[in-house]
């Protein structure tokens, strides 16, 4: 009897506008959305390759060492294939970083758009997260109500078919059928963005990529379970409807964007401007303190060594500053992430984004690598100058020493800026969490779709 009774309940949807206007809905969505990404992908390949000809050519031609050492390279991460999908932190993830002996400093995303800003293209994270999550309603609202209301229920229940039989294949056939165009919407884009792009995913990108398909199967389930609980406890569609949409709005667009300012007013951090002022005033007050020295009386080495402690001072200072702040806003975002859990969306968002490799961790871990390098760097930059001053020992000819000091810098002596993208063990791991919650309301709601559908009246 299950067999047939899922049958019934996939013919019941398969055969109505609601599914024939959600397969055109998100075929078009995901498919537009994936090869708009996908081409901005191509772009994005095209200027990274010619930003690293570039790069070696000023290195080749460049003849001011000095100039290498104090104003730096710029850097930057190769374009992320799986962003033709899933955006997420890409943007900030993208941006440009200048590397010098003194400071590595973030510039403005390449990639970034004026046009993209204003409407920026939705990928799949967000047509799952917005469109997914409704559909999921639409199609469970009346899953119970609908049947109840025009009598069917009571006839499937007359066979003396178990309740809770009824209910599994209730909620097996309807999430199947949910389920059918978003997987043929997203086949049908990966075909066509593999043939018209330069979008190719590897071994372990697709692993990636499959993970991501299993949570948003994980996040419309949640949805969907919960619009068939209320459907069981509201008995009228129409009350199913109002009170589903309101539990949507709530999960979906309250939680997640109110969660942050929360956390804001929760956590106080000073502006950047204020923390760029008082590592202004550190600097000044350092230097300010050096000119009642009586200068004269010193001797070179003297003026020398003072000088090395007063900028010592200066950057301990100035390390101490940026630690507290970057502690305080730690905790600041801790705070907006739990409390933005409270809603499956945001779970949803967060595991999603950090497979694909555009997540919170991804950017925090993507400047620990930048300042690693930075000192990777440094090392290398004091070996060439090394290597070079024994060159020129005993040249006694100032032309030729400068020559040899300031001799292009052979792109193989500077470490490469290859950040690395985390295993998926330690991708799972670190968002445990979102998984856990993800799988625990589903189980929730649907305990408590069983409870009320054992205790439905059918006669009511």
């Amino acid at each position: 009897m299950f067999g047939p009774l899922i049958g019934r309940e996939l013919r019941s949807h398969l055969l109505t506008y609601r599914f024939a206007l959600s397969a055109v809905l998100l075929g078009g969505l995901v498919v537009g959305s994936s090869l708009i990404l996908g081409f901005t992908y191509d772009r994005q390949l095209s200027a990274y390759g010619e930003s690293k000809i570039a790069r070696e050519q000023k290195l080749s031609e460049s003849t001011d060492f000095r100039t290498l050492q104090w104003q730096g390279l710029q850097q930057e991460k190769p374009p992320n294939a799986l962003s033709v999908f899933i955006v997420g932190l890409e943007r900030e993830l993208s941006r440009s970083v200048t590397i010098s002996t003194r400071q590595s400093k973030l510039g403005r995303s390449k990639y970034s758009s004026a046009l993209y800003t204003l409407f920026p293209p939705p990928d799949l994270l967000y047509i799952i997260n917005i469109v997914g999550s409704l559909l999921a309603v639409l199609f469970a609202f009346n899953a119970i109500s609908g049947d109840h209301e025009d009598g069917t229920l009571r006839l499937v229940m007359s066979n003396a078919v178990p309740r809770h039989v009824v209910l599994l294949a209730k909620w097996l056939g309807g999430y199947v059928a949910l389920m059918a165009p978003f997987l043929a919407a997203i086949l049908l884009a990966l075909l066509l963005t593999s043939a018209l792009t330069s979008f190719q995913l590897t071994g372990a990108e697709w692993g990636a990529f499959a993970a991501i398909l299993g949570v948003a199967a994980l996040y419309l389930s949640v949805f969907y379970t919960l619009a068939l609980a209320v459907s069981i406890y509201t008995r009228r569609s129409s009350t199913s409807l109002v009170v589903n949409f309101l539990i949507w709005v709530v999960l979906v667009l309250a939680i997640p964007n109110v969660a942050p300012i929360v956390a804001r007013a929760l956590v106080t951090i000073p502006s950047p401007g204020a923390i760029a002022g008082e590592r202004a005033a550190i600097r000044t007050a350092a230097w300010r303190s050096m000119r009642g020295r009586d200068w004269r009386n010193m001797s070179r080495e003297d003026r020398d060594a003072l000088r090395a402690k007063t900028e010592e001072d200066v950057e301990q200072k100035t390390a101490r500053l940026i630690d507290d702040y970057s502690r305080r806003l730690e905790s600041q975002v801790s705070a907006g992430v739990a409390m933005a859990r409270i809603s499956p969306s945001s779970s949803f968002v967060y595991a999603t984004a950090a497979l694909a490799g555009a997540g919170l961790e991804d950017y925090s871990g993507l400047r620990q690598y930048i300042e690693r390098y930075r000192l990777q760097y440094v090392e290398a930059i004091e070996t060439i100058e090394q290597d070079r001053r024994r060159q020129t020992e005993g040249i006694e000819d100032r032309h030729e020493r400068d020559e040899i000091r300031e001799a292009p810098v052979d792109p193989d002596d500077l470490p490469t800026f290859a950040p690395y993208r985390r295993p998926m063990g330690e991708i799972l791991a670190t968002n445990d969490i979102d998984l856990l919650i993800l799988i625990v309301l589903n189980g929730v709601f649907f305990l408590v779709a069983y409870v009320g559908f054992l205790k439905f009246d059918l006669v009511d």
